[in-house]
């Protein structure tokens, strides 16, 4: 992946859409690049749960069903995608790990960071109910997928609130983290019935929010421990923690014990609603948030801008409230008009180095797929919370984008260096 930046930084900079609505022909570029520069944990779950709700709706949390209702009669044909990605998750599965007992068995992945690999819990979930627990490797998905909830129950370190850490070495916050954790530990709970999973999800919200909330509603993004710090108000993180939240408030209400987890659930759409509110007025007067939302001597981000869209119309689409979907539609309007006609979003954060503007984002093209997702689901459930259409700088359907090719660069300039970058 390395070898291929240099070019995926020329593309990443050819041509600007000068529309605010993606043409399914361009987003679904949008969805091909996401499918090509994902490597790290963390990306690839975070590409499987896009392709879960823009390919896969009614496995979603998010959709209108129970996902769960229909899992048994899933066959692996149906979500080869997902498979795809459990697989490929599987074989790279630390070694050490197969002859492993089930508690303390150990994580999907080696990484650094303790949270990052459960992301790819849910697609592993799938993959096991699908394939009848599936053995790759002499281990099957639903023995790696218990084995991935012992090691983040009893194995990663945690703070003295009891916390689940983010990373493995030692006791620190992320609001990455929100993410990555909470909604796999809800979604085995609701899969195998267990309300006490469901709550461990709740709770561990409820804990990384006493340690980064700010007095203004914000959340920081790293505290506690030592080393890696940044105590600030980071559009990604703030856009983590409100979307891992709501998947967990959408996981809690599709399974059996909804009704008996209603304040919970109540307190979940508090919190979300405490980042969004918090967040409002630091959009810009073009539709973004800044790197950190309210320094405004930061750079603009479309990639943490575009999943705070995604969680905004989901929230109307999950009935819970309208009330952000014209700030939604506002943000990703103008997260759109910052993809290129090769299908990367740009003016992004580096995923890889949170302070500095990046040049593509592999988390950033899933948050779109995400975005556009809900906002195609929330256009077909009627538009709630837009007055007749005129508050939406979408509009009410999709249209080709007029392209501006920068001077000396042709189509088949274009085709003939996406040529080269696939085969490298």
């Amino acid at each position: 992946m390395r070898s291929k930046t240099p070019l995926i930084c020329l593309l990443a900079s050819i041509s600007i859409a000068s529309a605010t609505h993606l043409s399914d022909s361009l987003l679904n570029k949008v969805y091909n690049v996401m499918n090509e520069i994902n490597v790290e944990s963390w990306e690839n779950g975070t590409k499987s749960i896009a392709i879960i709700e823009s390919k896969y709706p009614d496995l979603s949390v998010f959709t209108s069903n129970t996902p769960f209702s229909v899992l048994n009669g899933l066959q692996s044909g149906q979500i080869s995608e997902i498979i795809g990605i459990a697989e490929t998750t599987m074989n790279n599965r630390p070694a050490s790990n197969n002859s492993a007992s089930a508690r303390g068995g150990g994580t999907l992945l080696t990484d650094g960071a303790a949270g990052d690999p459960a992301s790819l819990g849910i697609a592993i979930l799938l993959a096991n109910a699908s394939t009848n627990n599936q053995q790759v490797k002499g281990v099957g998905y639903g023995d790696a997928a218990t084995a991935e909830l012992d090691y983040l129950l009893y194995d990663v370190p945690r703070t003295s609130s009891g916390a689940i850490s983010h990373r493995a070495d030692q006791a620190q916050l992320w609001s990455d983290s929100v993410y990555m954790v909470p909604p796999f530990l809800a979604y085995y709970g609701a899969y195998h019935n267990n309300q006490t999973l469901l709550q461990d999800a709740y709770q561990q919200c409820s804990l990384y929010r006493d340690t980064l909330k700010q007095s203004n509603g914000l959340w920081n993004h790293i505290m506690l421990g030592s080393g890696t710090s940044d105590p600030h108000d980071w559009a990604t993180g703030n856009a983590w923690a409100a979307t891992g939240m709501l998947r967990v408030w959408a996981t809690i209400t599709k399974s059996s014990f909804a009704s008996d987890m209603s304040s919970q659930m109540n307190d979940l759409q508090s919190w979300i609603e405490e980042i969004f509110d918090a967040s409002s007025g630091y959009i810009t007067s073009d539709g973004l948030f800044h790197n950190y939302i309210s320094d405004n001597s930061s750079f603009k981000d479309t990639s943490g801008t575009a999943l705070m869209a995604s969680t905004g119309l989901r929230l109307s689409t999950l009935n819970i409230t309208d009330n952000y979907v014209p700030n939604s539609l506002k943000l990703l309007a103008a997260v759109s008009s910052y993809i290129n006609s090769t299908g990367y979003l740009t003016q992004v954060v580096n995923p890889y180095d949170f302070t500095k503007e990046g040049t593509y984002s592999p988390e950033g093209q899933s948050f779109v797929v995400m975005a556009y997702a809900a906002y195609k689901e929330w256009d077909s459930l009627g538009r709630k919370g837009s007055n007749a259409g005129k508050d939406d700088p979408l509009g009410s359907s999709s249209s080709a984008l007029k392209q501006f090719a920068l001077p000396g660069i042709s189509a088949g300039l274009i085709s003939a260096v996406l040529g080269i970058w696939a085969m490298i």
